[in-house]
């Protein structure tokens, strides 16, 4: 069913996650048996669909958000057609809310970030006091839009945070960093 999920992206031109970034996320999903993983931002939910369906399997969960009403609307859909109930998905801009209201009880221990390059400091900044020590957190398109995302660079070195960058073809990337 993720496969006829990828093909309808395609034919709408909606950005989904590549093969490449779906394995190497799944790697790490897998090595670290997160159990809340929270995700920023995924248009039709294809990314979401792949992480629930991965942390299921040890009853992780996972928290999303997207602010895009029509999209939400559609996760929803698909959420509920491929019959995945370990996902809250949240129709806001989670830099617009009290992150700390919706996480009361549970730390995070992956964060997933596929979003507006230029607001990826501010995501992480957003979700750090949330995060667990040695959290997980791996974020998207790091290496074409790298002048988008240079604030995120420079808080890691400034703050030597060490970071890895997994190349995907064509010309892009994916960033792995631990929460210190």
């Amino acid at each position: 069913m993720l496969s006829r999920l990828r093909l309808y992206a395609q034919a709408n031109k909606v950005p989904v996650i590549k093969p490449e970034v779906e394995r190497i996320l799944l790697d790490f999903l897998n090595r670290t048996k997160p159990i809340n993983v929270v995700e920023i931002w995924t248009a039709i939910w294809y990314s979401s669909l792949v992480i629930a369906n991965a942390i299921s399997d040890w009853w992780g969960t996972l928290t999303t958000f997207e602010v895009s009403y029509p999209s939400y609307m559609e996760a929803l859909e698909n959420f509920n057609n491929f019959q995945q109930y370990n996902i809250t998905a949240y129709n806001i801009d989670p830099l617009q809310i009290n992150l700390k209201k919706i996480f009361t009880k549970k730390r995070i221990d992956f964060l997933f970030i596929d979003a507006v390059m230029k607001f990826y400091l501010d995501f992480y900044l957003a979700f750090e006091d949330l995060l667990e020590e040695n959290a997980v957190v791996l974020l998207d398109n790091v290496v074409k839009f790298k002048s988008k995302t240079l604030p995120l660079y420079e808080f890691l070195n400034k703050n030597q945070i060490n970071y890895k960058i997994f190349s995907i073809p064509p010309n892009d990337g994916l960033m792995l960093f631990r929460k210190k």
